[in-house]
C-alpha cells in the first residue's frame, strides 16, 4: 500500500502539469504531511544527513528573522536599496523592521517546499525498508514513466497549443511537451524516471542471465520464457522513455541523459568485471542510444546543438545578474526571490520577464549568498558521502542496480541545472527527492551471505568492497 500510495503521488506529480499551480502542488503537500506522520518512525541516533539538512531549512528560516532596519541595512546593503525602490512603507521610514528576504511571501513557500521535499526523503527511505518495496516501486515507476513518455509522443504528433490537449497554461504553451509547460522539465523529470528504469533494467537482466556456457539455441528460447519477461518489458519502457526525452529537443535534457547513461555503461563494466555480459549491458546503452537519435535524425539533433540563440540569451541573462549576486553575497534576498529582483536590476533583454534564472547554483547564490549556501553545499558534502556509503555496503544486486540507476539520474538532473530549473517545477523535484531516497535508503534486512559474496565477486577494486567480509551477523545488524 505505501508503494502505491508513493507511484500515485509521484503520477499526480507529474501529470497535473508538473503541479506547479496551487491545485497541484496544495494536495502534494497534504498528501506528503499525511504519510509522513503516518511512516514517522523517531530515532535517538543523530546522524550527519538529518542535521546536514536541519541546518540548511534553519539557515533558510533565518532569512524570514525580522530585523531593525538598521541592522539589515548594514549586513545587508543590497536589500535596503531594493526594498526602498519596490515597498514603499519601507522606502518612507513607516517600517521599522525587515526580514533579510525582499519577499518574505515567496522566501516562505520555499522554505516549505524545502521541508516537505526533506520530509519526503525520509518518508520514502521507511517505506523502502519493507521487503521488496524497492523494486516493486522501481516497476511502478518505469510503468508511470512509460505512460508519460508515451502521452507526451502522442500530443507532440498532435499538438494542439494546449497542455493534454485541454489545458490552457497561464502564460504559454508552444514550448510544452506532454504534461509539463516546458519540454525542458519534461525531460528533467524523463531523465530521472528513465535512470531508474535503466537501473531496473539492468537488475533484471541480471537476475535472469543465462549460465556462461550457454548456447545460440538455449539463449533463442530464453527470450521467450518467463525469466525474460520482466528485463524485455524493462528494456521496451526504456527505449520508450528516452525517445520522448530526445523528441523533446531539450539540448540541456539530452545532454544530461548521456551523462546518466555514460554513468550506467560505466558501472555494467565496473560490476561486471571478468565477464561478457558487462559488455552487452554497455552496448545497449550505446546502441539505445544511437537508435533513438537515429530516429529522431542525427542532422536535425546536430543542427539543433549547432543553434546557439537561447544558450546566448542565458549567457546575457547570467550576466545580468552578477551585479545582484554581488550586492547579496553574504545573506542572499531570500530564496525564490529572483523574478522579484529583476524588477529592479536592469537587463538586456526587456521583451521576457524571466521567473528564473536559467542556473540553479546561480540561483542559489544569489538568493542563498553565503547564509544558504554554505549549509547548502555541506549538505550536498554529506549526501555524496551517504551515498558511497551506500554503493559499497553489502547488498543484493537488485537493490545496487535500482540505487546505482537512481545515482545516475542525480548525477544527470545536476547537469541539467547549469541552465534551467527543472528542480523548481514541484512534480520533478517530488521524483529528484524520490531518486534521492533510494540512493541512501537502508533495507530492512540484508540477504547476509548471499548480499556479501555477490558484493565481493562483482563490486570491482578492493578498496570498494569494504566491509564486504563482515560476519552475517554483522550485515544482517
Amino acid at each position: 500500500m505505501s508503494v502505491a500510495a508513493v507511484t500515485a503521488l509521484l503520477a499526480w506529480g507529474a501529470l497535473a502539469f508538473g503541479a506547479v499551480y496551487p491545485w497541484g502542488f496544495g494536495p502534494l503537500a497534504a498528501v506528503i504531511l499525511a504519510m509522513a506522520a503516518w511512516r514517522w518512525r523517531p530515532r535517538l541516533r543523530v546522524r550527519a544527513l538529518p542535521l546536514a539538512a536541519l541546518l540548511l531549512a534553519g539557515a533558510v528560516a533565518l532569512q524570514l528573522a525580522p530585523l531593525p532596519r538598521p541592522l539589515l541595512e548594514g549586513v545587508s546593503p543590497g536589500a535596503g536599496s531594493v526594498l526602498s525602490r519596490l515597498d514603499v512603507a519601507f522606502a518612507n521610514g513607516i517600517t521599522s523592521t525587515h526580514p533579510l528576504s525582499i519577499d518574505p511571501g515567496g522566501t516562505l513557500l520555499a522554505l516549505a517546499g524545502l521541508v516537505l521535499g526533506l520530509l519526503w526523503v525520509a518518508t520514502c527511505g521507511a517505506v523502502l525498508r519493507q521487503r521488496s518495496a524497492l523494486r516493486a516501486l522501481a516497476r511502478q515507476l518505469a510503468v508511470l514513466g512509460t505512460v508519460v513518455a508515451v502521452v507526451g509522443l502522442a500530443q507532440k504528433a498532435t499538438f494542439n497549443d494546449r497542455i493534454l490537449w485541454f489545458w490552457t497554461p497561464e502564460f504559454f504553451a508552444h514550448n510544452g511537451f506532454g504534461p509539463f509547460v516546458n519540454r525542458n522539465h519534461f525531460a528533467g523529470w524523463m531523465l530521472l524516471a528513465l535512470s531508474v528504469s535503466v537501473g531496473l533494467l539492468f537488475a533484471s537482466v541480471r537476475r535472469s542471465a543465462l549460465p556462461p556456457g550457454a548456447g545460440l539455441r538455449d539463449r533463442i528460447l530464453w527470450v521467450g520464457s518467463p525469466a525474460a519477461t520482466p528485463a524485455l518489458l524493462a528494456g521496451a519502457g526504456a527505449l520508450v522513455m528516452a525517445c520522448s526525452l530526445v523528441w523533446t529537443m531539450s539540448r540541456s535534457g539530452i545532454a544530461a541523459a548521456a551523462v546518466a547513461l555514460g554513468i550506467m555503461a560505466a558501472a555494467a563494466v565496473s560490476r561486471s568485471a571478468g565477464s561478457r555480459q558487462r559488455w552487452r549491458l554497455a552496448a545497449y546503452v550505446v546502441t539505445a542510444a544511437a537508435g533513438v537519435a537515429a530516429w529522431r535524425g542525427a542532422g536535425a539533433l546536430a543542427d539543433w546543438y549547432g543553434n546557439t540563440a537561447t544558450l546566448q540569451w542565458r549567457v546575457q541573462l547570467w550576466k545580468d545578474s552578477l551585479p545582484a549576486l554581488q550586492d547579496f553575497w553574504l545573506t542572499g534576498s531570500g530564496l525564490n526571490t529572483y523574478a522579484t529582483l529583476l524588477l529592479v536590476y536592469p537587463r538586456t533583454d526587456v521583451t521576457v520577464m524571466p521567473r528564473a534564472a536559467h542556473n540553479d547554483y546561480l540561483q542559489l547564490a544569489i538568493e542563498g549568498g553565503i547564509l544558504v549556501g554554505v549549509p547548502a553545499l555541506i549538505l550536498l558534502a554529506t549526501l555524496a558521502r551517504s551515498i558511497v556509503r551506500a554503493v559499497r555496503t553489502p547488498q543484493d544486486g537488485t537493490t545496487w542496480w535500482i540505487r546505482m540507476g537512481a545515482i545516475a539520474g542525480l548525477c544527470g538532473i545536476g547537469v541539467q541545472e547549469l541552465s534551467e530549473f527543472s528542480l523548481q517545477v514541484p512534480g520533478a523535484a517530488l521524483l529528484c527527492a524520490t531518486c534521492v531516497a533510494i540512493a541512501v535508503h537502508e533495507p530492512l534486512r540484508l540477504q547476509s551471505r548471499e548480499a556479501t559474496r555477490e558484493h565481493a565477486r562483482s563490486s570491482g577494486p578492493a578498496r570498494l568492497r569494504r566491509g564486504a567480509g563482515l560476519a552475517p551477523a554483522a550485515v544482517a545488524r
